[in-house]
């Protein structure tokens, strides 16, 4: 099977994609400087090479590493995540997530890079997009929300990736994430919903929502994710394809559903809506289902099973 170049690598989502692309048979190089990321998030594996650079300020060790491992497939993961950081460094946000995307692409040209896979974001299709929402739909950005800092960054380095492949004859697919969760996931207020709901949780903080609990979204198991990018980037290219699953649930609902298999009283206190949130989300999967047909989701009560044991086992 092929080599291929991880960006992200000990991150949340970047290490599951990094081993799903090994289970498949793939040579993995990972790279990230550990901003997010943790060392014990790495795969161990003989067919593993990892790599502690920063894509922001190292771009000349990017290069070196390209020319030296010589992959046919990058996929640039790596970004500033997490929603809070849109709200508190929004420049840092726009301004590290695209100079990322931009030294990736100089590093590889003139090598023997086959393909770009980028992973964009939901977030890209603004604050109220239709349900469910297919690829077609246009991006908007909000100039006055410092949140749209990160989908700002994730859209220009869509136009990069599209641009710059074009220009050089290189295949690219880019990926629109939805809502993933599951083990590993930042637990901080920096984190992501679940893992902070069972943090509340398992501390016995006071469990707070943030604005009505009507605000909706589709989440998707990360094991998952990884498959289905794995499986994607092997046979779709020169497209924009969502990844995320179907169903779509209420912040609430979501809160009571965790409340339920943690054996725990619900109670919530809701807290002010964060400027700009968006009220809906669900993916159009439709794309991806016709590249991966009968693909099974692992179900959400399973997936917050599995996420809540492995927070617990850590408390």
């Amino acid at each position: 099977m092929s080599k291929v170049i991880v960006t992200g690598a000990a991150g949340f989502l970047g290490s599951y994609l990094s081993e799903a692309l090994l289970k498949a048979g793939h040579q993995v190089v990972g790279v990230d400087n550990f901003f997010r990321g943790k060392k014990e998030n790495l795969p161990t594996h003989d067919s593993f090479t990892f790599y502690d650079t920063d894509l922001v300020t190292q771009a000349e060790n990017f290069r070196d590493i390209v020319l030296r491992e010589d992959p046919d497939i990058v996929y640039h993961y790596a970004a500033i995540n997490g929603t809070k950081y849109f709200y508190d460094i929004p420049f840092q946000v726009l301004d590290d997530n695209v100079r990322m995307t931009q030294n990736v692409l100089s590093c590889i040209v003139g090598t023997g890079v086959k393909k770009v896979v980028y992973a964009s974001s939901s977030e890209v299709y603004g604050h109220n997009p239709p349900i469910p929402t297919p690829e077609e739909e246009f991006i908007i950005l909000n100039a006055q929300a410092d949140r749209d800092s990160y989908a700002s960054s994730k859209a220009l380095g869509e136009f990069y990736v599209m641009t710059f492949c074009k220009q050089n004859n290189i295949d690219y697919l880019i990926i629109r994430p939805f809502n993933t969760y599951g083990p590993r996931m930042d637990n901080t207020e920096y984190g992501q919903v679940i893992p902070e709901f069972i943090r509340k949780i398992n501390r016995n903080e006071d469990f707070t929502i943030i604005g009505s609990g009507l605000q909706t979204r589709s989440f998707c198991y990360v094991e998952d994710h990884a498959k289905l990018v794995s499986n994607l980037g092997d046979v779709a290219k020169n497209e924009i394809i969502n990844v995320g699953a179907g169903e779509e649930l209420t912040m609430s609902k979501l809160a009571l559903i965790i409340h339920n298999l943690m054996g725990a009283e619900f109670n919530p206190a809701h807290l002010p809506d964060r400027p700009n949130d968006t009220k809906r989300r669900q993916p159009d999967i439709s794309k991806a289902m016709k590249h991966v047909p009968d693909y099974e989701f692992i179900s959400l009560l399973d997936g917050l099973a599995k996420t809540i044991l492995w927070y617990k086992e850590r408390k």
